[in-house]
């Protein structure tokens, strides 16, 4: 039996919670708290009580907000009378997921813990002990054994299912169910409301009219919901048979019934369907599907010795889910084995599943801000609601009567094709997307793009090629350097290092791999015959033992058959390694990195006195070695990023670096593509004894050689440590840079002083260069980045390294195409950071029209609802017909072909306002409202005063009235529906966002036609008798109603044109100004 080990549980005796500090995969941290919650019978017997009383309202606000559910229903409780958990996930005390409510049931003979409370958390199995309280979570740990104790492993004897199938099933819902949760929306809900209204009334034709555009609404997201849900199904589940060895018997079973401890036979050209441990033999892996890079890996099997397991620093040991094994081979013949470590969701692409399925960054949202700004509205329309009670009551009218005709306004004010018109511009803006190259699997992500106002870069492959150039060598001489050398004009034994010492592989008969491996081998004239051998001439050169790379020692090496160990890694590691460092060793380094370029170390020892058998041991090896020089490569930026980052800073958008790269290039590479100013000071952050200090970056000259390029170093005679205080107060522009260690501690520093976290966040807004930064560094920047309410970050990377940055900026654009990708909610299959400027604009685009929609659509209800409401002051309504023609023949065309204006060629220097509750929006609404209400009484108080006009007649049929067309309903429709076409043309934003509205020729099309119907409705009211819209006015007062119509429509464009088009160049600029503050 395989005992599950609890991944740092941090024990808190409290008497209402459980937490789980966890250390994840991706190099995710984070923290869950479980806190413990019973089901009050008390308050249930109210809440159903409340529930009969509500008509069933009630379970809906608790179905949208689980705080009234919580209190509604629950109390808090202590561990032994729980029955379910409200689990808070937390990174540095940022929430990073939706607080859930978890139901818990009592397993007796839990198999860890006897009475555990087990629950399922982000389709993930966790317990709370019963004794210590801790929180944790159901994944295999090999923790507890030793690396020789695994190795020895020969297959399980016993069985468990503990673990479950090793599957990853996605929870799709069955579709009425995905069905009931749209209907259950709010709009929805609101939409059916207005339906059964509508049809109370009589109004027949228009209910069924609400009710295709619901279904039409409905049926478009229901769609959207299930394709991305079986997107990544498609991506995760799989089922295949594989060998494996039970009770010393190989046999052939599905994947799907792995578990944790099977010894599993790995075969060429297979994909691997569980996180394993390779114990014997050696694979050469594509890991595309994780990293995004499809480069091929050398996997080693592990070591036996007496060290306990740990997954961190056994990367290279372990075949991941998803990967495939292009090529198994080992040294004495036998197949490669490996033992089952992890399965279904506990694996790292079943963990990249969760984080795509359960990761929260949104921090703006439209749909959130357009149910506010409908609230505003219902609430305009319920104080409408009481007038027309107030009015019918005055008018003799039955109260149910008035009640329907009060719901009437309030259904009218709120338009019921909203969320349609909505989709369809969030529809057309994809469809763009992928016409620019761009996928999208978070449609609601498009309008976040607008809001973009700071964008981070990874370095290698995003800003510059992927690919290295060699440069050449500076070799040891003496107790300095040589001159800058070929590789193959340096020494045999560094020649013969930089020939053995690398990762790569013969795959089809082609050399593949790292590409610093790759350019570096191609220049040394040996030639590979093998993973582990080379040859070059009459002389092989074989390699015994391989110590992979590994990240936290930033260093690789072999020992040959020569019992020579070879090592190459970052020039700051070899260092601390080696006995002969010559001098002017950080001089050389400093002066190449600064240039931009990339540097490798080199360095070897004779290790024949050494024991043989302690081969596992690395520590004995790595140390005493003698430096042989540094490679240098040059790492050369793509086309498109200097003009990329220059658009970007001309639109007013911050660009930064967050590289894994030394400073000092990264700060050179910032220079030369304009993340970082040439006038500007530079300093470097540094720690010393825990304190932070600053240094100036000055420049200094360079030799011919090297002169088409700058070169940026410390100035030895100018150094001077300066606090924080000091740089902050500085009147002259400036920029920083530091590395992930300083990040660490400002990341500690702003967890700590929870007083002082602007403090934190302003150093942040100064920095431009994130250097050395891990991959869970990344991560962590996104999120601290996004505590400031001003940013909102995009992060653009190749997919390697990248995926926690991706998951946690506001919008991830990968520059790949493979799995790992699916972590962005956008993928560019241009592999250069252009795309990040369309992404930019066509998210502005977007959300232009589709704050423009929601005014439009909302003024045309609210311009609606006055009209009615004059109507019933009037004891009259619009027929049937009259509300078809306005929905029909001019707001639907008008809604959908407003979409279809593309975005501006050019990237403006300011946002568009996104908020609705914001001075430009809502004036630019009520000013309108106001003087289309002031239009329309003025209208229907010149027509009273006329001498053809009667009195309103109302026919009984069926015991029932019947609207028909009469001088004040044709009147105010006429009216109203101009003002909906000014509205309409008012509306249509162009340039600098988007295209000049007569390019979208379809909505030129539909006012055309607008216009048209107007001049037919107020001079040809019966041109099409049976519709029967209006009665005839007599000539003269046609024209009339015309000019005054024309003038109205005049003023009502001009005050948008202008005065609002003002409004929000003011708006944008104080918000620019605000965030140049910072």
């Amino acid at each position: 039996m395989i005992e599950l080990q609890e991944t740092n549980p941090k024990e808190e005796i409290d008497f209402g919670q459980s937490t789980l500090e966890y250390q994840g995969e991706y190099d995710d941290q984070y923290k869950l708290t479980a806190i413990y919650f019973r089901i009050n019978k008390c308050k249930q017997i109210i809440y159903y009580v409340l529930l009969i009383l509500t008509l069933g309202l009630l379970y809906l606000f608790q179905r949208w907000f689980i705080n009234l559910r919580l209190f509604l229903l629950f109390e808090k409780c202590e561990f032994g009378t729980m029955t379910h958990v409200l689990v808070i996930k937390t990174k540095n005390i940022i929430p990073i997921a939706d607080d859930q409510l978890c139901e818990v049931t009592i397993v007796k003979d839990h198999p860890f813990s006897k009475n555990a409370r087990v629950f399922n958390y982000e389709l993930s199995d966790y317990y709370i002990e019963t004794y210590t309280k801790a929180l944790v979570q159901m994944r295999n740990s090999f923790s507890q054994y030793t690396q020789e104790r695994i190795c020895d492993m020969k297959g399980l004897t016993e069985l468990t299912t503990v673990y479950g199938e090793n599957i990853m099933e996605i929870p799709i819902k069955p579709i009425p169910l995905l069905l009931l949760d749209e209907i259950l929306t709010p709009f929805n809900i609101f939409q059916f409301s207005a339906l059964a209204l509508w049809a109370y009334d009589d109004y027949l034709n228009y209910s069924l009219f609400i009710l295709a555009i619901t279904i039409i609404q409905i049926g478009i997201e229901l769609r959207d919901v299930r394709q991305n849900l079986l997107k990544i199904q498609r991506m995760i589940r799989f089922n295949v048979n594989v060998k494996v060895i039970r009770n010393n018997n190989q046999i052939t079973i599905q994947s799907k019934e792995l578990i944790p401890g099977d010894l599993l036979i790995i075969e060429g050209h297979t994909k691997i369907s569980c996180d394993c441990i390779l114990i014997e033999g050696n694979c050469v892996m594509n890991e595309a599907v994780l990293t995004g890079e499809s480069v091929p890996i050398n996997k080693s099997s592990l070591e036996k010795n007496e060290q306990l397991f740990q997954q961190k620093g056994n990367e290279n040991k372990m075949l991941f889910c998803g990967t495939t094994c292009l090529r198994s081979y080992s040294q004495n013949g036998e197949q490669a084995k490996a033992i089952v470590y992890q399965t279904g969701f506990q694996t790292l692409k079943g963990s990249l599943a969760r984080s795509i399925m359960f990761n929260r960054t949104q921090t703006f949202s439209f749909y959130r801000d357009s149910l506010k700004y409908l609230f505003v509205l219902a609430t305009l329309g319920l104080i409408q609601a009481n007038i027309t009670i107030l009015i019918s009551g005055a008018q003799g009218v039955a109260l149910g009567e008035s009640i329907i005709n009060a719901l009437e306004i309030v259904t009218i004010i709120v338009p019921a094709t909203l969320p349609t018109a909505l989709g369809a511009g969030i529809s057309l803006a994809l469809k763009r997307l992928e016409d620019k190259s761009i996928q999208c699997v978070k449609p609601d992500k498009i309008n976040v793009a607008s809001k973009v106002n700071l964008v981070a870069f990874d370095k290698t492959g995003t800003l510059t090629e992927l690919g290295l150039d060699v440069l050449g060598c500076r070799e040891i001489k003496d107790i300095g350097f040589n001159k800058l050398q070929m590789i193959k004009d340096v020494s045999e034994q560094f020649n013969e290092c930089m020939g053995i010492c690398h990762s790569l592989s013969i795959i089809n008969n082609e050399i593949m791999g790292d590409p610093i491996d790759l350019c570096m081998f191609q220049e040394t004239g040996w030639e590979l015959l093998e993973e582990s051998k080379i040859r070059k001439g009459v002389k092989e050169v074989s390699v015994l033992k391989r110590f992979d790379f590994q990240a936290e020692l930033q260093r690789m090496s072999v020992i040959t058959n020569q019992y020579i160990l070879y090592c190459k890694g970052s020039p700051e590691q070899i260092k601390n390694i080696c006995v002969n460092v010559p001098t002017n060793y950080n001089n050389m380094l400093q002066r190449y990195s600064s240039q931009g370029f990339r540097i490798i170390s080199c360095c070897y020892r004779d290790v024949a006195h050494l024991n043989m058998q302690q081969l596992h041991k690395r520590e004995i090896y790595e140390q005493n070695m003698i430096f042989l020089g540094f490679l240098i490569f040059e790492n050369k930026l793509k086309a498109e990023t200097q003009s990329t980052i220059l658009s970007l800073k001309q639109s007013n958008i911050k660009s930064i670096m967050v590289t894994g790269d030394n400073p000092y290039t990264a700060i050179n590479i910032g220079l030369q593509c304009n993340i970082l100013d040439q006038n500007s000071r530079i300093f470097l952050g540094f720690l010393n004894n825990g304190e932070l200090y600053w240094n100036e970056i000055m420049q200094q000259k360079t030799d011919k050689a090297d002169e088409n390029r700058s070169c940026y170093s410390l100035d030895s005679n100018q150094v001077q440590n300066l606090e924080t205080n000091e740089i902050m107060k500085l009147s002259c522009h400036f920029q920083l840079a530091i590395t992930g260690q300083v990040f660490e501690h400002l990341q500690y520093q702003y967890a700590a002083l929870l007083d002082n976290q602007q403090l934190i966040l302003n150093l942040l807004q100064k920095t431009y260069i994130y250097s050395r930064m891990k991959p869970n560094n990344k991560g962590d920047l996104m999120l601290l980045l996004r505590q400031d309410i001003l940013n909102f970050i995009a992060f653009c990377g190749d997919g390697t390294n990248d995926t926690c940055a991706l998951r946690q900026a506001d919008v991830g654009l990968a520059l790949s195409l493979e799995d790992a990708s699916l972590a962005s909610p956008f993928t560019s299959t241009i592999f250069n950071i252009s795309n990040i400027i369309n992404l930019i604009k066509e998210g502005r685009a977007c959300l232009v029209t589709c704050v423009e929609c929601f005014k439009f659509m909302t003024l045309y209800s609210c311009i609606q609802s006055v009209a009615v409401l004059q109507c019933y002051f009037y004891d009259t309504d619009f027929t049937q017909v009259q509300y078809l023609y306005q929905d029909l023949w001019l707001i639907i065309p008008l809604a959908f072909t407003m979409d279809l204006t593309k975005s501006y060629h050019k990237l403006a220097n300011y946002r568009p306002i996104s908020n609705l509750i914001s001075l430009p929006v809502l004036s630019s609404v009520c000013v309108i409202v106001f003087i289309s209400f002031l239009a329309q009484i003025v209208m229907n108080q010149i027509l009273k005063h006329q001498e053809f006009y009667q009195q309103i007649k109302i026919d009984l049929v069926n015991n029932d009235y019947y609207m028909q067309p009469n001088y004040t309903n044709s009147i105010l429709l006429i009216t109203s529906s101009t003002e909906i076409l000014a509205v309409a043309i008012a509306y249509t934003q162009g340039p600098p966002f988007r295209q000049a509205i007569y390019k979208n020729i379809y909505y030129m099309i539909v006012i055309c036609l607008g216009i048209i119907g107007q001049i037919i409705l107020i001079f040809y009211p019966n041109l099409i008798e049976f519709l029967n819209l209006e009665v005839e006015f007599p000539q003269d007062f046609k024209i009339y109603i015309l000019i005054v119509n024309i003038i109205v429509g005049i003023i009502i464009i001009f005050y948008e044109k202008f005065v609002t088009a003002k409004m929000n160049q003011k708006y944008a600029e104080v918000e620019i100004n605000l965030g140049n503050q910072n």
